[in-house]
């Protein structure tokens, strides 16, 4: 899979005209430097709510946590369990004995989740669910973790809404 995304985006000029208003590349980045294996790629963001022909990308740097009403669309890339061994044992952190309760985390967002390539496993709350290239899942603020025991990284596509936040949320332990 590209580490590499040719971003553009569309809309109306100065001059009211249709147009193309951005075309850029959108580089893999690793958000948490203790886990370089895992990685995103930020393909929108905008804090304007509600949406109009105006709404515009924000370069905004990657937070898990969402202002209400803002919506991120972003590529990601599960690692395995093995490249996670390896970056945890980089760091010098212990690996987990218990990978259900690794990460495990809730967020005040829905969030939208496509399988572009892969297999991986959610847990949520006591229940196991085996995601594939192909599948859709949507998200609605359960706590989670994800364990991916193939061979290969699976690749998601992303879309997260910010929502009233809660005050219940569980935060990453990499946050």
């Amino acid at each position: 899979m590209s580490k590499v995304t040719r971003r553009v985006s569309t809309g109306f000029n100065t001059q009211g005209q249709s147009s193309i208003l951005a075309d850029e590349q959108a580089e893999m980045f690793a958000p948490y430097p203790l886990y370089s294996c895992f990685q995103l790629q930020n393909l929108f963001y905008t804090e304007e709510n509600p949406q109009s022909l105006k709404t515009r990308h924000n370069d905004q740097p990657y937070d898990i946590v969402l202002p209400k009403g803002a919506m991120r669309f972003l590529k990601c890339r599960m690692p395995t369990k093995r490249e996670m061994i390896v970056d945890l044992q980089k760091a010098g952190q212990p690996i987990p004995e218990d990978w259900k309760k690794f990460n495990y985390h809730n967020t005040d967002s829905v969030d939208y989740g496509y399988v572009l390539s892969g297999k991986i496993t959610c847990i949520i709350g006591d229940e196991e669910l085996e995601l594939q290239e192909g599948d859709f899942l949507a998200q609605i603020g359960p706590e989670h973790t994800w364990i991916n025991d193939h061979d290969e990284p699976c690749y998601m596509l992303w879309v997260m809404v910010g929502i009233e936040p809660s005050g219940q949320r569980k935060k990453l332990s990499v946050e």
